[in-house]
């Protein structure tokens, strides 16, 4: 199967500054330049959120598709292959940003909404003046953030973003709605696959393993894997570890040995070459260039 491309924002080079990359625009701004269709493709460490304002489309979620109409919500955590057949004319607000910052602020602030990142939706905006005022006021002031370049590092996107989130998340629960992106039973097999490893990330466990686990062997995990994502299993494992490591290092004031004993690994100095080969910095490396804001 041919690989899914990761890209930053749809036809750029993959994301580096994962860490503070928050950016806004109108939907028909990309949209119109590919002609209405976006191919298939995933973003290793950023979400994307898309307010649909005017007409609408189908979007594919990991292998299954589903037609949204405006006024909607689409969410698209990291790490969804995704593509769309957009209706021309389509337009809207989409921002992109990095998930991790997010997971963090949410877990600090509003556990109760930790799993919003679990999973891609879409979810139906009631006709309701009030409720597009809101979010329509939302990211026009994430766009002006967006814009808006601090010396000091001030900045509330982020805020904004989460903002987003709880209006998202109110309107689903009121109308108890959402269109369901289940699909085909690889899809399913796949987020169960994606739910052991979030819940094992500090056991090692092995590919085999979490095949055994799910009840079938791991030349079927991987077919699976490699049929929805494009990617082994073992790239899914790793990128996790990766990005969990990524967030304890710059969010957290854990030492590195600290970091690699919670991800399971009983050697520091294996683990900071595990995170060196993959990321192309080591973690006390990575930690500065973070904390000092520069290109990771």
């Amino acid at each position: 199967m041919k690989k899914i491309p990761s890209y930053a924002l749809y036809g750029e080079t993959p994301e580096q500054r994962w860490f503070e990359s928050i950016h806004y625009e109108p939907i028909s701004r990309r949209a119109k330049h590919y002609e209405w269709k976006i191919d298939p493709h995933q973003h290793e460490s950023l979400v994307q959120l898309l307010y649909v304002q005017k007409r609408g489309g189908v979007v594919h979620l990991d292998g299954t598709s589903v037609t949204f109409k405006a006024p909607c919500f689409i969410l698209i955590p990291a790490q969804t292959v995704h593509g769309f057949n957009m209706g021309a004319g389509l337009d809207g607000s989409v921002v992109t940003a990095a998930q991790e910052p997010l997971e963090a602020m949410i877990a600090a602030s509003m556990p109760c909404m930790s799993d919003i990142f679990e999973k891609p939706f879409v979810v139906d905006l009631p006709d309701n003046p009030r409720v597009h005022e809101t979010l329509s006021s939302l990211f026009k002031l994430i766009e002006q953030e967006t814009l808006t370049s601090d010396s000091q590092g001030i900045n509330a996107a982020g805020p904004l973003l989460i903002s987003v989130l709880v209006q998202i998340r109110r309107v689903d629960q009121q109308i108890r709605s959402p269109h369901p992106t289940a699909g085909s039973r690889k899809t399913e097999q796949v987020e169960r696959f994606r739910t052991l490893v979030n819940n094992n990330l500090g056991a090692m466990k092995t590919v085999e393993e979490y095949a055994q686990a799910m009840g079938i062997t791991a030349g079927q995990l991987r077919r699976i894997c490699q049929d929805v994502l494009g990617q082994s299993p073992l790239h899914i494992i790793n990128t996790r570890l990766i990005h969990t490591a990524q967030r304890d290092l710059a969010y957290s004031t854990m030492s590195v040995q600290q970091i690699a004993y919670s991800l399971g690994y009983d050697d520091a100095a294996y683990f900071s070459r595990f995170f060196r080969k993959q990321t192309g910095h080591t973690p006390s490396k990575f930690r500065e260039r973070v904390q000092a804001r520069q290109p990771v």
